[in-house]
């Protein structure tokens, strides 16, 4: 009986040791498992690099050929060749994908038009700046007469200081004259009307600065007739000194066809912008609406339909877009909403990160590079 007894509590013991091999042995290949699924998204060290290229020219595109070109892919290219890197570009439409790719490893690098943003910054790392940038916004080609009498009352309020100025002075002229006139009005000859009162002052130095001159009211004493003099030299310069600036002014916004841009302009107006840019974190930023778009020649294109009043994007690729796609429909953005930088986006971590800023340095700082660079641009 204890015999009996005795083997079955071994029996049990030995039950047990093999539901606790056969545990190990599951937790191992589930590991396993696991480490063979993330060794998928690693790199083998004789591997070329895996560079993602955010498909947005003129940073980076890829043509049907399957021929990679843009500002981003030259300079990455000057920088492998210095780095002595093997590499392969893949192409990537979407922001999203760019960022996610590189934060999970599928990529070693991404490059192209991609903005610095606290957002992203928060999933991957940054290289040096590559490329200098900033948000700015299109808005359509304002043709007609209500046009022009907003681009009439804009540059108005441009030059209010110096309108300000010559009203100014045409008051202070007009109360010297009245000063100096009022104790001749009485013995006046009958046939002449001298400044009699403040408001005759200011009569005569506005019909004298804008040299009507009706001779209606004129100056009596030498005093009077020195500031008058004075008034007709100083008014001449003042006139000509507001019509040159008005002139130009109106000229050179006809030319860009454009205001400069502010967020204060953006408010009330239906925004357009390309899902995940910066252009969109901008104005999320902002907690302004806006819609989204899969790409910028469809915001720009809903722009020239009349769907939006506004498209917000980084300037190169703006520039580069208008002048490529909508050319003469489009003015080109005149000035921008915020400034920023765009870099090659890297792994958190990533061992490639001091390499690369060296080469970016020496790179970006040669006379050569800074030379080349904007004419992707069409600069």
């Amino acid at each position: 009986m204890r015999k009996h007894s005795r083997n079955l509590r071994s029996g049990r013991r030995i039950a047990r040791q093999w539901r606790l091999i056969a545990i190990a042995l599951a937790v191992c290949l589930v590991g396993a498992a696991a480490a063979s699924s993330t060794s998928g998204a690693e790199r083998a060290p004789d591997e070329p690099l895996r560079v993602a290229v955010y498909d947005v020219p003129p940073y980076g595109s890829v043509d049907a050929e399957g021929l990679f070109s843009g500002a981003s892919v030259d300079l990455w290219r000057r920088v492998a060749e210095d780095l002595h890197l093997t590499y392969r570009f893949i192409a990537v439409a979407q922001m999203e994908d760019v960022i996610a790719g590189v934060e999970r490893g599928q990529f070693d690098a991404a490059i192209g038009a991609i903005t610095i943003t606290p957002d992203r910054l928060a999933h991957v790392e940054f290289t040096y700046p590559a490329h200098r940038s900033g948000v700015a916004v299109a808005f359509p080609k304002q043709t007609g007469p209500i046009a022009a009498v907003i681009s009439y009352v804009a540059v108005v309020r441009d030059l209010g200081s110096l309108i300000i100025l010559t009203l100014g002075l045409l008051v202070l002229i007009g109360a010297l004259m009245w000063v100096f006139e009022r104790r001749r009005r009485l013995t006046a000859n009958p046939s002449e009307r001298a400044v009699a009162s403040l408001s005759d002052g200011i009569y005569w130095a506005a019909v004298t600065m804008t040299t009507v001159g009706y001779g209606d009211v004129t100056p009596i004493t030498p005093v009077g007739r020195f500031i008058a003099v004075l008034w007709m030299l100083g008014s001449l310069t003042l006139i000509s000194l507001l019509t040159t600036s008005l002139v130009s002014r109106m000229t050179a916004d006809a030319v860009t066809s454009t205001p400069i841009a502010r967020t204060s302009d953006l408010d009330g107006k239906r925004l357009a912008a390309v899902a995940d840019s910066s252009g969109a974190e901008y104005l999320d930023e902002q907690h302004l609406h806006y819609m989204k778009y899969a790409n910028l020649k469809d915001a720009l294109a809903s722009l020239v339909r009349g769907n939006s009043d506004a498209v917000v994007n980084s300037v190169g690729a703006l520039e580069y877009a208008i002048s490529t796609y909508f050319s003469g429909v489009i003015p080109m953005p005149n000035g921008i909403l915020a400034p920023a930088y765009m870099a090659f986006a890297l792994p958190p971590n990533s061992p490639l990160k001091k390499p690369l800023d060296r080469a970016l340095i020496e790179i970006t700082a040669n006379a050569s590079w800074r030379s080349l660079e904007p004419k992707y641009f069409g600069r």
